[in-house]
C-alpha cells in the first residue's frame, strides 16, 4: 500500500506554519532492464531531473501538474520515452489536500466529493486505513452524490478532466486497488448504509465488485492511458500493469507465480511491476537485495522499483545492472537448479536473454549452478564482489540473490577510431545509455599501450592496421606491405594522437597524427608517410600538445580536421580543413577554466547523417562526453561518475555493435 506519510506531514506541518506553497515552475532503453521509479516527494529539483529521466516510468504526485508543470516536460525532453503516471489514491482521501491552492488536482478532488461517498461503519463513523485518510465507499451501495454519481464513476471522470486532458501525463497510478475491503478495514462496515454491519464476505464482494466498474469506467473514459494499480492481480486483465509492493510480501514462489501471471494477463503495453525496498531504511549498499528484486523481475516478466519503501518512494538510487544490454529474453524461466518438480517449490530460476542470462536463487542456502556455456560477469562499479567481470561455467548463488550475467563473444573490433590497445573500454549511445558490456579492447598484433586504429586505407576491401608509439608510427597492410616513419624526427619518443579518414578525395585513406608535445603540431600523411599538410594547432610552445580527429561535418563530401588541447590547456576545440586552413571556429568543451585538456573523436552518432565532435573531459575532471555539431552546438551530454579522474578519459567513435549507428567508446575509467 503506498503511502505518503512524510509527504503529507510536510504539507501539513507547511500549512500549520504558514509556509509559501512550492512555486509552479519503455520498455527497458536499449534492452536494459525496464525500471519504474515511484519519486513521490512534493518537490522535484531541477538538480534531480537528468537522474529521474532514466528510468522508464516515473510516477509523480499528480499535484506536480500545477507545481511543475515545466519540469515535467523538462522530463520529456530529457529522455522523449518516459512514461509519465500521476500519482492518485483510488479509495481514500487526505484531508490535508483540502487546504492547498484551488487549483491543485487533489483539492480540485476534495472540493468535489460527496459527503455520502465516504466508507462508514454503523454508527456512521468514517473509516480508516490510515490516519488522516477517510475511505471512500468504491461499491454500487454507495449513495448518489452530485449529479447522480457514484464515487466509482465520478473518479474515472476527474481523471479524464482534471488530469489526463492536460496533456502532460502518460497515465495514471492508482494506488490501493484492493480486491476486497476486509483485511484492510477489519472493523465492521455498513457501505449499504442501512444501519447494520454487511458481514466480512458480503463487503468483500461489493467492494471487488465496485472496483471492477471503476477500472472499467477509468479504461472507457481514458482510452489511450496506462494505468496502473497497487494492490492485487484481481484486476490484472483490467490494467496495463499491477504494482507488487513490498515484494515478496508472502511467500516468494507463490508471490512471483502472481506477478509472472499477471504480466500475461495486463492490457498492452503491460507494465506490471515488482517493488523490492529496504523497509523504509537508508540502504542503498544493499547490491545483494536489489539484485535478487531485480532477477526475480526480469525471470517473472515484469519491470522493476527499487527504493526504500513505502514512507520514502523519493529516492534516485541507480545501479550497475540497470544499464545492462540483455537484450529481449529468449524464452520463459526455467528451474536451473535445487527445483523439486513442484511450481511453486523454492528452486534457481533462470532465464535466458539474447545477451545474457539471469539467475535467482529463492532457497534459503547457497546454491551451485552449472552454467549452459561461458558467461561473463559484469563489469560493475558498485559491488566488485559479484560484478568482477570473471568469465564462468559455473558458480555459486547465495541464498536470496540474483545475478546478471552476459554472454561471451569476441567484441566486435573498434574500427576507424584510435585507441589505446589493451585499454578497457565501455560503450554508449550518444544520450549515455550504456549499449554493450565493457570490455578489454586488446589486439594481439599490437604493443600494448600503442595507440591503434583499425581502417581499410587503401581501399582493397580488407583493414589495415595503423599504431603509435614512442614517437615512430607503423602501418601494417592487410596484403603484407608495412611502413614505418616518425612523423615529428628522429629524437622525438613521445606519443602521437592518431586519426584516419579521407583528407583529398582520392580512394586511399590518408593519416592525422597530433603531437602530444610543444610544439602542438598536426600532420596529414599518405599511409606510406609522405606529408601532405602541417600546422600547429595551438601556439608553439604549449606543452600539452594535440589530440586529432576528422570527419565530415557539414556532410558535403570533404572533411574536416578536428584538434583538441592537451594537459595543461583548457577544453578547446578548433576546426580546420585538411590543408591546415581554418573551416570554424573553436570553442571550448567544458568551462574554460578546466586546464586537463579533452580528448576529441568525430562520426555520426546520432543518425542524422552529419558527423557529430564527440568530446571527453580531461585530466583531474570529473568523468564528462558531450556531443556538439560542427558548429559547436551541444546537442547531447552524460557524465560517467562523480569523482575527478586523475587521467581523465578518452572517446573513440565506431560502430561496435554493428547496428548501423555509430557508438561512443570510452576508455579512462575503472574496469569494476
Amino acid at each position: 500500500m503506498m503511502r505518503r506519510k512524510l509527504l503529507l506531514a510536510v504539507l501539513a506541518w507547511a500549512l500549520i506554519l504558514g509556509l509559501p506553497a512550492p512555486s509552479q515552475a519503455a520498455k527497458g532503453i536499449n534492452g536494459s532492464p525496464a525500471v519504474i521509479n515511484l519519486f513521490l516527494n512534493w518537490q522535484l529539483r531541477d538538480q534531480d531531473l537528468p537522474s529521474l529521466a532514466r528510468w522508464d516510468v516515473v510516477v509523480l504526485d499528480a499535484n506536480q501538474q500545477a507545481r511543475f508543470p515545466d519540469k515535467l516536460r523538462k522530463l520529456r525532453e530529457l529522455n522523449p520515452s518516459i512514461k509519465l503516471l500521476a500519482y492518485l489514491p483510488s479509495e481514500e482521501y487526505a484531508t490535508v489536500h483540502q487546504s492547498e491552492p484551488p487549483d491543485y488536482p487533489f483539492a480540485k478532488l476534495g472540493a468535489q466529493i460527496s459527503s455520502s461517498w465516504y466508507a462508514h461503519d454503523p454508527n456512521g463513523n468514517l473509516v480508516y486505513f490510515w490516519p488522516g485518510q477517510p475511505l471512500l465507499n468504491v461499491t454500487q451501495d454507495c449513495p448518489a452524490g452530485i449529479n447522480g454519481e457514484k464515487w466509482n464513476t465520478f473518479f474515472p471522470r476527474f481523471v479524464r478532466d482534471q488530469i489526463m486532458s492536460t496533456g502532460l501525463w502518460d497515465g495514471v497510478f492508482l494506488d490501493n486497488t484492493f480486491d476486497g475491503i476486509s483485511h484492510f478495514a477489519p472493523g465492521a462496515l455498513d457501505l449499504n448504509q442501512d444501519g447494520k454491519a454487511d458481514g466480512k464476505t458480503a463487503e468483500d464482494q461489493a467492494w471487488n465488485k465496485g472496483m471492477d466498474v471503476m477500472l472499467q469506467q477509468m479504461r472507457a473514459l481514458n482510452p489511450g492511458a496506462i494505468i496502473l494499480g497497487n494492490g492485487g492481480s484481481v484486476y490484472a486483465n483490467r490494467l496495463n500493469g499491477v504494482f507488487f509492493e513490498h515484494f515478496p510480501s508472502w511467500s516468494w514462489a507463490p508471490n512471483w507465480k502472481e506477478v509472472r501471471d499477471s504480466v500475461g494477463k495486463n492490457l498492452q503495453p503491460a507494465y506490471t511491476s515488482l517493488n523490492v525496498n529496504t523497509d523504509n531504511q537508508e540502504k542503498q549498499n544493499d547490491y545483494q537485495l536489489m539484485r535478487y528484486g531485480l532477477a526475480s523481475a526480469l525471470t517473472a516478466g515484469s519491470d522493476y522499483s527499487f527504493d526504500q519503501g513505502s514512507y520514502h518512494h523519493d529516492v534516485l538510487w541507480w545501479y550497475d545492472e540497470y544499464d545492462t544490454s540483455l537484450g529481449a529474453p529468449r524464452a520463459a524461466a526455467y528451474v536451473a537448479a535445487a527445483g523439486n518438480g513442484q511450481a511453486l517449490a523454492p528452486a534457481v530460476w533462470a532465464r535466458a536473454f539474447q545477451n545474457g542470462l539471469v539467475l535467482v536463487n529463492s532457497t534459503d542456502a547457497n546454491q551451485h549452478i552449472n552454467l549452459p556455456g561461458v558467461f561473463e560477469k559484469l563489469h560493475g562499479q558498485q559491488d566488485a564482489s559479484a560484478n568482477d567481470g570473471s568469465l564462468v561455467t559455473s558458480m555459486d548463488l547465495a541464498a536470496h540473490d540474483g545475478i546478471l550475467l552476459m554472454r561471451r563473444s569476441e567484441p566486435t573490433e573498434i574500427r576507424n577510431s584510435s585507441y589505446v590497445n589493451g585499454s578497457f573500454v565501455r560503450v554508449y549511445d550518444s544520450k549515455g545509455a550504456q549499449k554493450a558490456n565493457g570490455f578489454f579492447a586488446q589486439r594481439t598484433d599490437a604493443p600494448s599501450g600503442a595507440t591503434v586504429v583499425s581502417a581499410d586505407l587503401d581501399n582493397d576491401g580488407a583493414d589495415d592496421l595503423v599504431t603509435a608509439q614512442n614517437g615512430s608510427i607503423q602501418v601494417q597492410l592487410a596484403n603484407g606491405k608495412h611502413y614505418t616513419f616518425k612523423p615529428f624526427g628522429k629524437t622525438y619518443v613521445g606519443r602521437i594522437s592518431l586519426a584516419v579518414g579521407n583528407a583529398n578525395r582520392d580512394a586511399a585513406l590518408e593519416i592525422v597524427a597530433g603531437r602530444e608535445g610543444a610544439p602542438p603540431q598536426v600532420k596529414v600523411l599518405s599511409y606510406s608517410g609522405k606529408q601532405l599538410a602541417q600546422w600547429n594547432a595551438y601556439v608553439s610552445v604549449f606543452t600539452g600538445g594535440v589530440r586529432v580527429a576528422i570527419g565530415d561535418l557539414d556532410h558535403d563530401g570533404k572533411r574536416e580536421i578536428v584538434t583538441g588541447a592537451g594537459p595543461g590547456g583548457g577544453p578547446h576545440i578548433r576546426i580546420w580543413k585538411a590543408d591546415g586552413q581554418v573551416w570554424g571556429g573553436g570553442f571550448f568543451a567544458f568551462d574554460s577554466s578546466e586546464s586537463g585538456g579533452v580528448s576529441v573523436a568525430v562520426g555520426d552518432v546520432d543518425g542524422d547523417g552529419k558527423d557529430e565532435i564527440v568530446v571527453g573531459s580531461g585530466r583531474g575532471a570529473v568523468p564528462r562526453v558531450r556531443v556538439f555539431d560542427g558548429s559547436g552546438n551541444l546537442k547531447s551530454q552524460f557524465t560517467l561518475g562523480t569523482q575527478p579522474l586523475l587521467g581523465g578519459i578518452d572517446v573513440a567513435v565506431s560502430d561496435v555493435n554493428n547496428d548501423g549507428v555509430a557508438e561512443i567508446v570510452v576508455s579512462g575509467l575503472s574496469a569494476f
